[in-house]
């Protein structure tokens, strides 16, 4: 696990410069990615782990720079909804070619068969497929 931590900051720590040029810290990359899936900010401290007033900060950081907008839940007016704008996607977008360049020089420290058998073993961990049969 600590091995797994140390690999993810490495890659962070070395796409954190392009992060940093589009206006995104890396918690506010992940925040703004993750609005995808979850995109209430209830949902989004407890998918992330973060305390909600963090939620709060990175969310108006966010909407300052035009990457999100908040839109009015339909029969709930208390509640709003997060959606990505057109210049949150584009951000998006070139965030995740840093992050897999970063990732990408990483895995160039290991042999072609390795690479694909590490996908396979972490996409099977992270509960993206089945236990292999014994």
């Amino acid at each position: 696990m600590a091995n797994l931590w140390r690999l993810i900051q490495a890659v962070v720590d070395d796409s954190e410069p392009e992060l940093e040029a589009l206006g995104l810290s890396a918690k506010a990359f992940f925040l703004l990615e993750a609005v995808g899936e979850h995109p209430f900010p209830a949902v989004l401290a407890r998918r992330m782990h973060l305390p909600p007033p963090t939620v709060t900060y990175l969310v108006k950081q966010l909407e300052e720079r035009g990457f999100l907008v908040r839109q009015p839940e339909p029969g709930d007016l208390r509640k709003f909804r997060l959606v990505q704008t057109e210049a949150g996607r584009e951000a998006l977008r070139r965030g995740q070619e840093a992050l897999s360049l970063a990732l990408g020089k990483r895995l160039g420290r290991l042999r072609r068969g390795e690479v694909g058998a590490f996908d396979r073993m972490v996409g099977r961990l992270a509960g993206n497929g089945e236990a292999p049969e014994a």
